[in-house]
């Protein structure tokens, strides 16, 4: 966000940009401010330079008629405003904002009120379309052994061969399956560990330096090199600042972020779901799945901001998805948590952690196509600009023998031994 700052003295100027300057790190990273300084007479030479105007309480009576102005020379550019405190108390910022002014402050106002403004801005930027705007989808499971791991990748597969840059997230701290799955290794894990530990400052570069490439358009995210690190950042409540400026530069940086969430309910997550577009919850049609699933789901709606950001992605094919939404029924979600296509039986889902590729890579046209059609649905691709190839007119795969459970999960074969630990520990 370039943001000029017009002020009719050199102190004024010098003041103002301070102010700015003593942004929160994270904030200013996540807006990408960028700072021109001007006077009364070149402020609208300048008009072309900046997305934000920024007109300063030296400027006197001479801001009212700039604002005019500058409204007329450049519609699109927003206009906030200072004055001094008691030219805001006798109610100046009426007649502003009557002139196409966004937002006046008094000179007094604090710092936290300019950046919740900024902020606001660049929302509505994306919603114009002036920034793209990303999405962050988080993966959550109920049970082991559904395909969560599996369906992260694949949809972030999908959006990197658009071009689109994505972030996977790897929060599955003890088996870290992302990251054994598709195989990255490096020093990344001691710099997340450092970030946590708040010996390395949460920045833009701080977190570029703390992703794993995995292609050209995917990086991972991977937990600490420390189990402890990364149990205080899932599972304390002070590491809640911690995620959401995590999340806000990972939103700043790729146009997709995807969260791993495994099947971990805490601080962390609940940040992360707050702030997510979309929340999937992996959902297969095995007894223990769906009991699973219905003792999750409350919780789930009371820790999401809109609860029709919560969708069902399905992985089993053994019972149809109207007599799953039955079992659902009591929860009062409604047809669009159903509106995702369902995951067919593919082989491949056994067989793609490790080989450097991901399910929709390797998998069927039935299954491309379902992830395709996922990653669309979610808006993690845009439709109107998409090239995929698509697939139409396919036969439906609904009725495919069982044993789909275990193979569509990427390390499904893990699920029985977690089971057996979990009595064990009990």
């Amino acid at each position: 966000m370039r943001v000029l700052i017009v002020e009719n003295t050199s102190a004024g100027q010098a003041a103002t940009a301070r102010r700015l300057d003593t942004i929160d790190r994270v904030d200013k990273d996540t807006l990408d401010l960028s700072v021109g300084l001007a006077d009364s007479q070149s402020a609208l030479d300048r008009l072309s330079t900046c997305d934000v105007l920024l007109l300063g309480s030296t400027l006197g009576d001479q801001a009212l008629p700039l604002a005019r102005q500058a409204k007329a020379a450049s519609p699109s550019v927003t206009i906030l405003m200072f004055v001094t405190h008691d030219t805001y108390i006798a109610g100046a910022f009426r007649t502003a904002i009557s002139q196409g002014t966004r937002k006046v402050f008094s000179e007094k106002a604090p710092l936290l009120d300019l950046v919740q403004e900024l902020m606001s801005i660049q929302e509505e930027f994306r919603s114009r379309g002036t920034i793209r705007p990303s999405r962050v989808i988080a993966v959550i499971q109920a049970k082991g052994g559904v395909g969560a791991t599996t369906a992260c990748a694949a949809l972030a597969d999908v959006c990197g061969k658009q071009r689109l840059s994505s972030i996977l997230w790897d929060l599955d701290i003890e088996t870290r399956d992302l990251c054994r799955s598709l195989m990255v290794d490096g020093e990344q894990p001691s710099i997340v560990r450092k970030i946590i530990q708040g010996t390395s400052e949460i920045s833009r570069e701080s977190l570029r330096q703390a992703l794993m490439p995995v292609t050209d358009y995917i990086s991972l995210l991977p937990p600490a090199d420390l189990m402890s690190a990364s149990v205080d950042l899932v599972g304390r409540v002070d590491s809640i600042q911690a995620v959401q400026s995590i999340l806000a530069l990972a939103r700043f940086i790729h146009e997709n972020v995807i969260v791993d969430l495994a099947g971990r309910l805490g601080p962390a997550s609940a940040a992360i779901m707050r702030e997510a577009d979309a929340v999937l919850v992996m959902l297969d049609d095995s007894v223990l799945g769906l009991s699973a699933t219905r003792f999750m789901l409350p919780i789930l709606q009371s820790i999401v901001r809109d609860p029709e950001s919560i969708y069902f992605l399905c992985s089993g094919v053994t019972v149809p998805q109207a007599e799953l939404k039955k079992h659902m029924a009591q929860f009062n979600v409604g047809d669009k948590a159903w509106s995702l296509p369902r995951i067919p039986f593919d082989p491949a889902a056994a067989q793609w952690p490790g080989s450097g590729q991901t399910l929709y890579a390797l998998g069927r046209k039935q299954t491309r196509k379902a992830f395709e059609d996922l990653a669309m649905a979610l808006g993690t691709v845009d439709h109107s600009q998409s090239k995929l190839g698509g697939v139409s007119d396919l036969p439906d795969v609904a009725n495919v023998p069982t044993g789909f459970v275990q193979s569509v999960a990427c390390l499904g074969l893990f699920a029985p031994l977690r089971s057996l630990l979990s009595r064990a520990a009990n």
